[in-house]
């Protein structure tokens, strides 16, 4: 890891390159529970666990036990307080015609599986639409040169050392990330160290990786509970880089090097990292010398904590399996409480992992939302923003979530944003709402956070940063409903918080206070 700072926290991801099965569910609520009103959760250590996706089967990974107060490291400093939009180059914005059909392979807007034309010009083009949402960073898929018509996405690579001309050039690569800073926003750029695209045995990719005894040649994978497997085997036929070769593991570490040292990027996001050796995730994370964020496709946070002690951090795929559960699938919101409590003391840092709704390897919300008995499927979605946005982690929003696109399973989650721009919808207002909140409020970004109520069909918790509090309320229902908070903290007795969301006022008494919530409303109560 990265040098750390003195300080201690106050007060206290398929994969880009092919289909893949869903997490799991959370398993059922456990049959006792501490003390809603009591219970922290940030425990020393826990004993229950949620079950693993990697092993096919109910077999749970026992969590460790770490401290509850994280170091934050330089780069941890530099992301926590902000939130992330994850960018589709190709299909977010055309800023350059004239690219849409380099290397012979043809755009095609008709094709939901080949190249659509959108480029480091378009998103460029676009930077204040997004820090008009108030995002603080973006995060873009690979730009690695590719070698097929149906490599729109970035993640099939033939030469690492090139720029894919679909997406323009190194300079206009270089252009994005100076524009970028212009607006302090930040840039995490996709990078694909486990594999290139399915080219071997009948063909190769570029030199350097072109020698056939840099990968594992091992075929497929047929068992995710072999973690050997997961490792040295093709994920969906794409040719496995073999890392502990020591000419394939130099090469790379030198590849992401120069990456860094072209670009200027500011953080890097980790395809496929389960299937790398955790040693060589260590390496690769020094050698880039920048915030990593790995892509762990599980929803076992047994399996997946682990790797937060290789990288920075990790996309919360056991959050986003709660959400799904609880947010869509209408289960109690004790759903989410047991993945917080269960697993954040496993992490390295909790407040740097990225958590989400969706992604490019997911439905879109919208997609697998119900909208309740009156089909108010965007109201849904802002309250799990809401949600998203209110606990711990840095949010990730994929990009034209704020446009109410709908796609299910990829390539259809993957759809065009070219003359999406507009800044009057709901959700773009919506959106920037919560980015305001979130960037006001120390105790929102990096905060611990305590139940303040039995987490069921409603729920409170209250998270706390130095002097800032707030109390966050949430209904998980399609009707009104109360939610009595009891044992509040940090709050005297007769102060006057404020619903930052429209809600209106309320007095604490005895560290009490009565949230009247309205179907799927969640209340952020601050001084």
């Amino acid at each position: 890891m990265k040098k750390l700072l003195s300080g201690m926290l106050l007060a206290g991801i398929i994969v880009g390159c092919g289909g893949q099965a869903t997490p799991t569910s959370v398993p059922a609520p456990a049959t006792s529970q501490a003390s809603p009103t009591t219970q922290a959760l940030n425990p020393t250590a826990t004993t229950e666990i949620t079950p693993s996706v990697v092993a096919n089967q109910t077999t749970p990974t026992p969590l460790p036990s770490k401290p509850t107060a994280p170091i934050f490291t330089a780069d941890d400093e530099r992301w926590a307080g902000r939130s992330i939009y994850f960018i589709m180059t190709d299909r977010f914005a055309n800023g350059d015609p004239s690219n849409d059909n380099a290397d012979g392979f043809a755009s095609d807007r008709n094709d939901p599986r080949r190249w659509h034309g959108g480029d480091f010009r378009g998103i460029i083009q676009r930077l204040d639409y997004i820090k008009g949402m108030g995002f603080g960073a973006i995060w873009i898929t690979p730009v690695s040169k590719q070698n097929s018509i149906n490599a729109y996405h970035g993640y099939w690579q033939y030469d690492p050392y090139q720029i894919d001309p679909h997406f323009g050039t190194l300079e206009e690569l270089r252009e994005l990330v100076s524009e970028a800073h212009k607006r302090d926003m930040l840039v995490m750029l996709d990078v694909v160290p486990n594999h290139m695209g399915d080219f071997l045995p009948g063909s190769k990719a570029a030199p350097p990786f072109d020698d056939p005894t840099w990968y594992h040649n091992k075929g497929n994978i047929q068992n995710y509970g072999n973690q050997q497997e997961v490792e040295d085997g093709d994920l969906l036929g794409l040719d496995d880089l073999d890392q502990d070769n020591p000419a394939t593991r130099a090469e790379l570490l030198k590849w992401i090097a120069w990456l860094k040292s072209e670009t200027g990027l500011d953080g890097m996001r980790v395809d496929t990292a389960k299937h790398l050796p955790k040693d060589f995730l260590r390496e690769f994370d020094q050698a880039a010398n920048t915030f990593s964020l790995a892509e762990v496709f599980s929803s076992d946070a047994g399996y997946v904590a682990p790797y937060s002690e290789y990288n920075d951090a990790i996309l919360d795929y056991p959050l986003h399996s709660a959400f799904k559960e609880s947010l869509v699938g209408g289960r109690t919101l004790l759903v989410i409480q047991r993945v917080l409590e269960n697993a954040d003391a496993t992490y390295r840092n909790v407040h740097v992992n990225g958590t989400f709704l969706d992604n490019h390897d997911n439905e879109r919300f919208l997609c697998v939302a119900t909208g309740g008995p009156d089909d108010q499927k965007a109201t849904q979605l802002q309250q799990a923003l809401a949600v998203l946005y209110s606990l711990r982690g840095i949010p990730i929003v994929y990009y034209g979530t704020e446009q109410e696109l709908s796609g299910c399973k990829d390539p259809f989650n993957r759809e065009d944003a070219f003359e999406l721009d507009s800044t009057a919808t709901p959700l773009y207002q919506w959106i920037s709402q919560l980015n305001q909140l979130r960037q006001a409020h120390p105790a929102l970004q990096r905060g611990s956070l305590e139940s303040r109520s039995k987490a069921d069909d409603g729920w409170a918790f209250q998270r706390t940063a130095g002097n800032d509090t707030v109390v966050v309320c949430i209904n998980n229902t399609w009707k009104p409903l109360e939610v009595a908070v009891t044992g509040l903290t940090e709050i005297a007795d007769g102060e006057v918080l404020t619903d930052a969301l429209g809600g209106g006022e309320l007095s604490v008494k005895g560290g009490a206070m009565n949230c009247a919530l309205q179907p799927k409303q969640v209340m952020i109560y601050t001084r």
